[in-house]
């Protein structure tokens, strides 16, 4: 079978191949755990299983009419027959009454052997227990009777085992057989990484590893704090700009403005070496450098005249105030990037740790930004079901108290009734302290949350989703800054 003549030679036909023997036989390309490849994709099954690739147990007890004349127990590809109490099984598979049996009350029927009534367990994973009536399971995996070939673990049944493929393992159908295949539990997204960690798979398993600028096991990830503040040059984006309003915002003030009835003291410009910390993290390095050579330049001129004329001030202060009002907007800005502070706690790039909270109803994921450029992390309309909460928390510590801060972040809600996004602070647990609930359209906006650390401090923020009716379109927070004083007007 399976020759076929082709002109003048004879070769295997179609859907057959040759065997080691130089024999045509069948292919079945699902295979035929069961039973036998018989022809093209056709599966003989060995008796008690069914299926197109045999990989079906029958059930013979349900079957009609039944196999057994009282009781019937389906087992693995085959059934076995019992007798109610009082009757005993026959070498020809009926059920014979039997006083003794009767007397006996035994679990699953009796046999009588030289004159003794003895009980009957069903399976070989079965045994009499300690009252010779009931039956009582044997542990194969414990007692090592069992024996399960490699990637694979034994699983105890009542009565009998089975073989599981080991944890990180998946069955899977490969080479016309079923074997054990490694789980990429990295492209599944089965690990548990931390936000700030690179996931590498490995047999049977995987490993986390913290990113540049973090360590940690790679559950859990800290910055380090030789780098725990960027450049207000180098940051990119959002904070960028924001640094860039905010100059703004202090050239608003006229130049030729008059002070009238007040003499101040004699200015003293502070030495370049000299920072005002106004966020008290460890590890903070100066940010007065991150401003152009232009700047610089006329920064330094400044405070050379600004020594050379000091004792002149003394003298004639207001002579001297509308020649310095000219030149205010190269003082402002000069002083400005001396004393300001900006923390990046953007997802991709920022220095601030983020945690997931463990007890809500889902995780916020990261997703690629438009352009390229790293990732944000949102909350997909498909996730969860209504009223469903996820929270992403960031982590504030050792802000100084009795200051006040601005934290801005833009954030978008795209999609019909897609859900809500709030904020929390750690020492304001009742309400939250910012709230939106319509997404006109897919645009970021910007948000901006004034945080004051009086006497009870502020040590988290928290952002929560929560789920709307919307099957499409996503909540996403994107752009996360923290920055000393309170908000600008315009963020």
């Amino acid at each position: 079978p399976g020759v076929c003549h082709y002109g003048s030679r004879w070769d295997c036909c179609p859907g057959w191949r040759k065997n080691n023997k130089g024999h045509c036989e069948a292919t079945c390309g699902h295979g035929c755990k069961y039973g036998e490849c018989m022809g093209p994709n056709k599966c003989k099954c060995f008796p008690g299983f069914t299926g197109k690739t045999c990989n079906q147990d029958v059930n013979e007890c349900g079957l009609k009419p039944r196999p057994c004349a009282h009781r019937c127990m389906n087992t693995h590809g085959s059934y076995k027959c019992y007798c109610l109490n009082g009757y005993m099984l026959m070498p020809d598979g009926t059920c014979a009454s039997s006083r003794t049996c009767d007397m006996v009350n035994c679990q699953y029927g009796c046999e009588e052997v030289k004159g003794q009534v003895q009980c009957l367990c069903p399976s070989g994973g079965l045994q009499l227990g300690p009252n010779g009536r009931t039956c009582i399971d044997i542990d194969e995996c414990s007692t090592g009777k069992a024996v399960c070939s490699y990637n694979r673990r034994c699983v105890n049944t009542f009565g009998s085992f089975y073989c599981k493929c080991q944890q990180g393992y998946e069955l899977k159908y490969t080479g016309g057989r079923y074997s054990c295949a490694d789980v990429n539990e990295c492209v599944t997204n089965t690990h548990r990484c931390n936000l700030h960690a690179e996931c590498l798979n490995t047999q049977g398993s995987f490993q986390c590893k913290c990113k540049q600028g973090y360590r940690g096991s790679g559950f859990d990830c800290a910055v380090i704090p030789e780098k725990s503040v960027k450049e207000i040059a180098r940051s990119p984006g959002t904070a960028k700009d924001t640094i860039k309003k905010l100059l703004a915002q202090k050239h608003s003030v006229k130049k030729h403005e008059t002070i009238e009835n007040a003499i101040p003291e004699a200015a003293v410009t502070p030495p370049s070496e000299t920072h005002l910390q106004l966020l008290d993290y460890e590890g903070a390095v100066d940010l007065g450098g991150s401003y152009s050579e232009e700047e610089k330049e006329i920064a330094a001129a400044a405070e050379e005249e600004a020594e050379e004329s000091d004792e002149e001030e003394k003298e004639d202060f207001e002579n001297q105030i509308d020649e310095r009002s000219l030149r205010g907007d190269v003082f402002c800005k000069f002083f400005f990037l001396k004393l300001l502070r900006i923390f990046d706690c953007s997802f991709s790039r920022g220095v601030c740790d983020w945690k997931q909270d463990a007890y809500d109803d889902f995780d916020w994921n990261p997703a690629d930004r438009d352009r390229g450029d790293g990732y944000y992390m949102a909350v997909p309309a498909f996730v969860g079901h209504k009223n469903d909460m996820g929270r992403l928390k960031l982590l504030l510590t050792d802000l100084k108290p009795k200051s006040s801060y601005c934290l801005i972040f833009s954030y978008r809600l795209a999609g019909e009734k897609v859900g809500k996004l709030r904020v929390f602070l750690a020492n304001k647990k009742t309400a939250p302290v910012w709230e939106e609930n319509k997404g006109k359209d897919e645009k970021w906006r910007t948000g901006k949350i004034e945080i004051f650390q009086g006497a009870e401090t502020t040590n988290s923020v928290t952002f929560e989703s929560e789920r709307g009716k919307g099957k499409t379109g996503e909540i996403g927070v994107d752009n996360v800054i923290l920055i000393s004083g309170p908000c600008p007007e315009d963020a």
